[in-house]
């Protein structure tokens, strides 16, 4: 019996070395296997598609031991990811080195399913079937003509064969469920789908490239055998700013590979130099034969209505990673809708899972998915959604920095859009643990509230930000923030906004040895809060320039413009703001003797931190008092008090604080305990530098003057 041609099948070989017929009844990338003419089923080595195999080791030995022929039962292997990321070349590579092993004598049989094929149709199960039967020997009128009568057929002709199957871009369980053989055959599959509903199956994910293999896999594919060391090494460091813009995807790499093959390095530099902008890195990554967008369309195109708008709307995050709670804003869903969609776009593998209620998108496909909302979606919608996951940051940041700074004061606002749900940050740690999480994308919503139709709520996040910038001592990052907001509030006219700005920006500056650059906001924003008549302000300001006559030493000063602050915040009943120039005020004192004054105001200041639940405040006041009390001389008391502001301190998450109990405890040992000492000041010395505070220097010296000890 004679077979006949299939029409659209391609049978020629592309390389390698073959010793027998292999069943083929498609194609798989760019490697075709022939088919016999006869049932007999000899054996078959295919080619591999590509020389260039790089960091895929552990997956390939993971397929391969899917279908050793001495595994009892479940040989079955499903390789799933996202579009570009090197699914059927792993498939290939396994068959190859499975047929070299003697693993499979009754040879391969593959057929490209043509689930996320663009431009033709899937195959259903009944097509593929009668396609592979065709293979197999059968003539037209012996297929059956019923689906499960030809899967029958087909595991009756193979399963005493030892056959590998291959069934490459599968589009959906029901498809691939019949084509899995039986008997002494194994199957191998790859999909963009999880297909969540084969069971029995050993599943491997494959995700994107290291940023090591990733770069070895660019140089390998773009670098001829007969390239020079010395080119690639002139290549190297522009490889790896590609290999990063690639995002480590497989399909990406070797299309930027085919765009510099055998250029000069300039043109590796130049390919770097395009990619760098987010708004045309898709458009560049095209050999003229293959494109990551058309790759990554496939996979959009068969999403359903419901999930291809919240891919799009997702694209919209100004991070790759987004939370459940920030996609429901956008698609303004309730919260157990979206994870529904968002479940059905990990099956995609559009989006992966980043923790409990979180996902993140490939940088590329976050690139794809801000491209089609900009283009698929009406223009309403898509500023609709932006503005709703402002709200919902705003929200949430206010809500968290109550729990980071209760009793401060605030800018007063409500949020038109309230969201649906929003995660629990009401108690502190959480509320911590939230901000440290998602402030790229509150800085990144920030300016983005900067251009919309209500930029008030650029300012409004910079002062929600306030409370957890101040407490991590993150004084660049809250500087930029606090910068973009003062435009925005300038621009608008915002006097009393602005004042509360540069009075934040002073504070900032302060703490970054910077005092004549925070005296100047200092002033400005008393000018400011005098003209909107003000006196919070105005007392704010003055307590805040109090502490630029600190730092210059001159501590009478700074006295009297705590004394003035002090009198308008008893006059104005500000129970907390009293309570911290009282501790200023002690601090001052320590440094002009008056130690028993200090002592006083600073246990009068904690009286009132402790009745109003300021931790953080209270942890400051109770190293103010192990300073005052050394100072005094009463090492007990300095003690006691250090390490109540240590376990205090880590019960408030602030690395600041403890860096500054341990300073203190360090010099009430160095006497007496230089090792002790040691200890306290080295893991100050590692928080103080973390925090890029000018403390580190001081405490640097202290433990190069310990006799015997290093810092």
């Amino acid at each position: 019996m004679t077979s006949e041609p299939v029409p659209g099948a391609d049978n020629r070989i592309s390389g390698g070395t073959f010793h027998g017929p292999v069943i083929q009844a498609g194609s798989i990338g760019s490697v075709t296997l022939t088919a016999p003419s006869a049932p007999a089923l000899p054996l078959g080595v295919p080619a591999a598609p590509s020389s260039v195999f790089i960091g895929r080791d552990a997956e390939l030995a993971a397929l391969l031991d899917v279908v050793r022929p001495d595994r009892a039962a479940g040989r079955v292997g499903l390789v799933s990811g996202p579009a570009g990321v090197g699914k059927s070349e792993l498939l290939l590579h396994a068959a190859h080195t499975a047929l070299e092993r003697g693993w499979f004598p009754g040879g391969v049989l593959s057929i490209d399913l043509q689930g996320y094929t663009d431009g033709l149709p899937q195959l259903s199960a009944g097509e593929a079937l009668g396609r592979l039967l065709h293979r197999l020997g059968l003539s037209a009128h012996a297929i059956p003509g019923h689906v499960e009568d030809r899967a029958a057929t087909y595991r009756e002709c193979i399963k005493e064969r030892s056959v590998l199957v291959l069934l490459d871009n599968a589009g959906d369980s029901a498809q691939v469920g019949p084509l899995l053989p039986s008997g002494d055959c194994a199957a191998l599959v790859t999909s963009r789908h999880r297909l969540p509903a084969l069971d029995d199956v050993q599943r491997i994910t494959l995700d994107a490239l290291s940023s090591e293999s990733a770069c070895e896999l660019l140089l390998a594919a773009a670098s001829p055998d007969a390239e020079t060391e010395a080119r690639i090494r002139a290549v190297r460091s522009h490889a790896r700013k590609i290999a990063a813009q690639c995002g480590g995807l497989p399909l990406a790499l070797r299309v930027a590979a085919a765009r510099v093959r055998g250029e000069p390095p300039e043109e590796f530099a130049e390919l770097a130099e395009w990619l760098d902008d987010e708004r045309k890195r898709l458009v560049e990554l095209d050999d003229g034969e293959r494109t990551v967008t058309a790759a990554f369309r496939a996979s959009y195109n068969r999403l359903g209505d419901d999930q291809r708008l919240l891919f799009c709307l997702v694209g919209l995050h100004p991070g790759p990673r987004i939370d459940v709670h920030a996609a429901a804003a956008l698609a303004d869903l309730p919260v157990r809708d979206v994870r529904r969609l968002m479940q059905d776009l990990r099956n995609s593998h559009l989006i992966a899972r980043d923790g409990v209620g979180h996902y993140r998108l490939h940088d590329l496909l976050h690139d794809y998915a801000r491209t089609r909302a900009h283009e698929d979606v009406a223009e309403d919608v898509v500023r609709a959604a932006l503005d709703r996951l402002i709200d919902y940051y705003l929200y949430t940041a206010d809500r968290a920095d109550l729990a980071v700074a209760p009793g401060r004061y605030r800018l007063p606002h409500s949020v038109a859009r309230p969201p649906h749900l929003t995660p629990d940050v009401d108690e502190r740690t959480a509320a911590l643990a939230w901000f440290a999480d998602e402030l790229p994308h509150l800085t990144a919503a920030l300016r983005i509230a900067a251009t919309t139709a209500e930029p008030s709520r650029c300012w409004l996040l910079a002062d929600a930000l306030r409370g957890y910038f101040f407490h991590v001592k993150a004084w660049d990052s809250w500087l930029d923030t606090l910068q973009m907001a003062l435009d925005v509030a300038t621009a608008a006219g915002e006097s009393r906004v602005q004042g509360i700005l540069h009075n934040s920006m002073g504070i900032a500056l302060i703490e970054l040895d910077r005092s004549p650059d925070a005296a100047r906001h200092y002033r400005a924003a008393e000018q400011l809060f005098e003209a909107a008549g003000d006196a919070h302000g105005v007392a704010t300001s003055v307590e805040n320039h109090a502490w630029v006559h600190q730092y210059a030493g001159d501590h009478e000063a700074a006295l009297a413009d705590h004394q003035k602050a002090l009198d308008v915040y008893l006059g104005l009943g500000a129970r907390r703001n009293v309570a911290i120039v009282l501790r200023g005020m002690a601090l001052a004192e320590v440094e002009l003797g008056r130690t028993e004054s200090a002592i006083a105001r600073l246990t009068q200041a904690l009286e009132v931190f402790l009745e109003l639940g300021l931790d953080l405040d209270a942890t400051m006041a109770l190293n103010g008092l192990g300073e005052a009390h050394t100072r005094s001389g009463d090492a007990a008391a300095a003690r006691r008090h250090h390490l109540l502001a240590l376990r205090q301190s880590r019960a408030c998450g602030s690395a600041f604080e403890e860096a500054r109990a341990r300073d203190g405890l360090g010099t009430l040992s160095a006497a007496v305990n230089p090792a002790r000492a040691a200890h306290h000041w080295r893991r100050a010395l590692i928080h103080y530098e973390a925090l890029r505070s000018p403390a580190a220097t001081k405490v640097r010296a202290r433990l190069d003057a310990l006799p015997g000890f290093i810092s």
